[in-house]
């Protein structure tokens, strides 16, 4: 009698003399089989169209029969096709269901193999497949690593999405099997692949599609995941010789006079470590991988260039909900009301104007604290000698709101641009000192000139070193003929001060009473 055509049988085998015996024994009893020779081929093969019952080699090459096994048995399109194992011995299966797979081991009979075909098929497993549509499955049963391989091998185009425990995801792009980025968060290209493959718990869900993006790693796949697992490994065996993640750096060299030709991560790190002293903030926002980060800090701090300053806490300067979701909605809606010629409802842009470009920095240094921001590393670490002109950090609030920091010199010349620049403008801040007070004229000027096109909240921040004393506070009111309840903000007072500037600037956004033409600019 003949088997029905439509129960279709995995052949997953490697040895030529398993095969040519397997393939003339299923041809003669007509029934209908595929060959897969290494088990990457056959968990795709397995995937895209489920079989009635796979008959595998426990020594498989690229995934071995057992591997395979815990694989497809997890995941649920697969787990309930049944497994005939063939091996020279005996061995134990982890997961083994007894009733449903079966072990023969060689030599066998060919009717003792052929009673244990009928027996599981008999089953009668319900098949599902998912096709082109997903892979998905978990990384506690098939690593990052060897699902890659498996993606590499079959030449896959499309999306992989890896999901920790916490729900935090990365994305990883690939195209005709070779990677071509990798995005977790705010981070990309091999630091975020290899931080990726070291999660060991969490999900994976492949998704085939056109991928269109440029190509950020520059490497073959091949060579990336041997790059990632070696750096991994490394990190393991010298962790406890890098600088625990909380302590302090402080630089001992003038950045600005660094010589040319030293290698682009030690500029990064020299240049992060104003805004980012803390050893486990720095390796985060720099976008080299972190072992890579870990190595060329413990050759600094050899060298002397870095020193280790102290040891801190675990804690937060702020609250993480220092912006509320209900407050972020609520900025958010006030702004789209307000300004009817914002071309983006996602941020808002707020000029810093100030009396020297290491006002800048410092202003943004004090906001470096502050939950959900970021600083751009490009344009803050330019030394081309122009003036700060464009975005130099965004502090992002929930709902998708960006609050855009734009820096703006504040000479004659630049007038006429502020108006170009000003699109989606929510407030401006002035900044300066008492070294540079003979500009401040100029700040009064950009103040007047944002106004009469605008109407936007003004913050005032005193960026002097020295105690802001209550005669100085009067004499810049008068100055700058301050509002009663406007504040002179002290850049260099308490940690929490940057905090209630933005807090100033949201409550002004947010006031019911708050209308175009309330402020005057003079």
């Amino acid at each position: 009698m003949k088997e029905r055509k439509k129960e279709k049988i995995l052949l997953a085998l490697f040895e030529k003399e398993d095969i040519e015996g397997f393939s003339k024994f299923l041809k003669e009893r007509e029934f209908d089989f595929v060959l897969a020779t290494d088990g990457a081929r056959a968990m795709d093969m397995a995937i895209n169209e489920p079989p009635s019952l796979i008959i595998i080699d426990l020594k498989l090459p690229v995934i071995n029969g057992e591997r395979l096994f815990q694989i497809l048995k997890n995941n649920p399109n697969t787990s309930r096709i049944p497994f005939l194992f063939i091996s020279d011995t005996h061995q134990e299966i982890r997961g083994f269901r007894t009733g449903t797979d079966i072990f023969l081991t060689k030599p066998f009979q060919w009717e003792e193999l052929y009673e244990s075909v009928r027996q599981a098929l008999a089953f009668g497993r319900e098949k599902a497949s998912i096709g082109d549509k997903d892979i998905q499955g978990n990384l506690s049963q098939m690593s990052l690593v060897d699902l890659l391989q498996v993606l590499h091998f079959n030449k896959k185009e499309g999306e992989l999405v890896v999901t920790s425990p916490e729900g935090e995801s990365g994305i990883i792009y690939i195209k005709d099997g070779q990677l071509y980025n990798a995005i977790l968060g705010e981070i990309e290209k091999e630091k975020a692949l290899f931080r990726l493959i070291t999660w060991k718990d969490g999900t994976f869900e492949f998704m085939p599609k056109p991928v269109n993006i440029p190509q950020r790693l520059g490497s073959t796949t091949g060579n990336l995941i041997m790059e990632g697992v070696r750096q991994i490994d490394e990190f393991e065996k010298a962790k406890h010789l890098f600088p625990d993640k909380d302590s302090l750096l402080k630089t001992r060299v003038n950045t600005a006079t660094l010589p040319k030709g030293l290698k682009p991560i030690i500029y990064e790190i020299l240049f992060l470590v104003e805004y980012y002293p803390r050893v486990g903030d720095l390796v985060d926002h720099c976008s080299f991988p972190d072992y890579e980060v870990y190595t060329t800090l413990m050759s600094l701090i050899n060298r002397r260039i870095l020193v280790e300053v102290k040891r801190i806490k675990e804690e937060k300067e702020f609250s993480e909900e220092f912006v509320s979701p209900t407050l972020a909605i609520r900025i958010k809606e006030k702004v789209i009301n307000r300004w009817a010629d914002m071309l983006s409802v996602n941020s808002g842009k707020v000029f810093l104007v100030a009396t020297s470009d290491a006002l800048i920095k410092d202003f943004i240094l004090a906001c470096k604290n502050l939950p959900d921001f970021h600083i751009n590393k490009a344009l803050l670490s330019s030394d081309d000698g122009e003036p700060l002109l464009g975005d130099v950090g965004e502090l992002r609030l929930y709902g998708g709101m960006d609050i855009v920091l734009f820096s703006v010199p504040p000479v004659r010349n630049m007038m006429p641009m502020l108006r170009a620049f000003s699109n989606n403008l929510i407030g401006l801040v002035l900044l300066w000192d008492e070294a540079s007070e003979e500009r401040v004229a100029h700040l009064m000027e950009s103040r007047k000139e944002v106004l009469s096109t605008r109407s936007v909240p003004v913050l005032y921040v005193y960026g002097d070193k020295k105690p802001l004393k209550s005669a100085t506070i009067l004499k810049y009111r008068t100055l700058f003929n301050m509002a009663e309840d406007e504040t002179v903000f002290p850049l260099h007072g308490k940690k929490t001060t940057i905090f209630k500037l933005f807090r100033t600037l949201f409550d002004s956004l947010t006031k019911e009473d708050y209308i175009q033409g309330s402020l005057t600019a003079t």
